[in-house]
């Protein structure tokens, strides 16, 4: 008895490391939507702008990359407002996050092996832009702003 249970445990880990494999070797065109997240982890922001912010959970189309904008590119049907100091939960996917018309904010971005900063300026502007965090990136919001980019 002994021996088969360890030849199934030896099975299943098999089978587990083969899944893992596979998953890495997988393309992964865009962040996954919803709240599981890919073995590069989940994409993350976090809010240190002084003001509310809104996360959003599904990045709809195909392109893009971390820090990519779009006036497009989301569901608004799963939105999540981050009051200054938090983030989106730990464990959940959440793939973008608005930058308000007649707003510019301040935010760092961080992929593997990268860290920068973009200046997304909505002012002057009548519509939104949502910025995507692929599944390994995370973005911390800096500052927000009416009159100046912070």
């Amino acid at each position: 008895m002994k021996s088969r249970a360890r030849r199934w445990a030896l099975k299943a880990g098999a089978a587990l490391a083969a899944g893992a494999g596979l998953a890495v070797l997988s393309p992964a065109p865009y962040a996954q939507a919803g709240t599981s997240c890919t073995l590069a982890g989940c994409s993350e922001t976090y809010n240190y702008s002084g003001l509310l912010a809104l996360a959003v959970r599904d990045w709809t189309c195909s392109s893009g990359t971390t820090g990519s904008a779009s006036t497009g590119c989301v569901s608004l049907s799963h939105t999540r407002w981050l009051s200054d100091g938090t983030r989106t939960p730990s464990g959940q996917d959440w793939d973008a996050f608005q930058v308000d018309a007649g707003w510019c904010y301040l935010v760092e971005l961080h992929t593997p092996g990268k860290k920068w900063y973009v200046d997304y300026d909505r002012r002057g502007k009548s519509t939104p832009v949502y910025v995507k965090v692929e599944d390994w990136g995370v973005a911390y919001l800096r500052g927000q702003s009416t009159t100046t980019c912070p």
